[in-house]
């Protein structure tokens, strides 16, 4: 027997997806999303050792800097960007913190943990998809900060904060690698959208 229409139940938190969706929209103007351009899946060239100073660098790094708080400030979202999020086909990122705001260019991961842990992920150019995404727990790398100096990162905090860093960071290098954490995904049937205002209070680190 078919349902009564007075039987039905609505779709959950509609005010809180309106809301996503609005806030999906108000980026498309600065962010590639999946689907618009090829330099997504493309890896992004390295920038020159003798370059990172140069004027032109330091204006593209801005404008990145830039493009991270307008999201952040339009969305109240938005842990990092990679370059070519935002057309500029090169290996570098800005990772947002509560204390600075962190440069990494032409990063080189060295090692990575041996333990793997899940976790739901959204992406700034697939929002508001989220994608539940097994990585090694911490990773090491080297890199060049916006003043050309090198930095080795190696911090295995075993604190969400910590956890959550060494995650983005793992995302920002595969942007630069042509590869969105959709890609990365076992299983499809996973995807969920962002669709309650709890889920994120609610969302744990798994090993698997």
């Amino acid at each position: 027997m078919s349902p009564t229409i007075s039987s039905l139940v609505l779709p959950p938190y509609s005010k809180f997806k309106k809301k996503v969706f609005r806030n999906a929209g108000k980026v498309v103007d600065f962010i590639y999303q999946v689907g618009d351009s090829r330099i997504l899946r493309e890896p992004s060239r390295e920038v020159s050792s003798h370059k990172i100073n140069s004027v032109d660098m330091k204006k593209k790094i801005a404008y990145l800097k830039d493009c991270l708080l307008k999201y952040r400030k339009l969305t109240g979202q938005g842990r990092a960007i990679a370059a070519v999020q935002v057309g500029i086909c090169e290996r570098f990122a800005v990772i947002y913190t509560l204390e600075k705001l962190i440069i990494i260019i032409n990063p080189k991961i060295t090692c990575s943990s041996k333990t793997f842990l899940k976790y739901p992920e959204i992406c700034m150019s697939a929002n508001p998809v989220i994608v539940p995404l097994a990585r090694p727990a911490w990773i090491e790398f080297d890199y060049y900060d916006e003043k050309g100096l090198k930095k080795y990162w190696n911090t295995k905090d075993d604190i969400e904060q910590g956890r959550i860093l060494n995650r983005v960071f793992q995302h920002e290098i595969d942007h630069m690698d042509g590869i969105i954490n959709l890609d990365l995904v076992e299983n499809p049937k996973e995807l969920i959208l962002h669709s309650d205002p709890e889920f994120y209070k609610n969302a744990k680190f798994e090993e698997v």
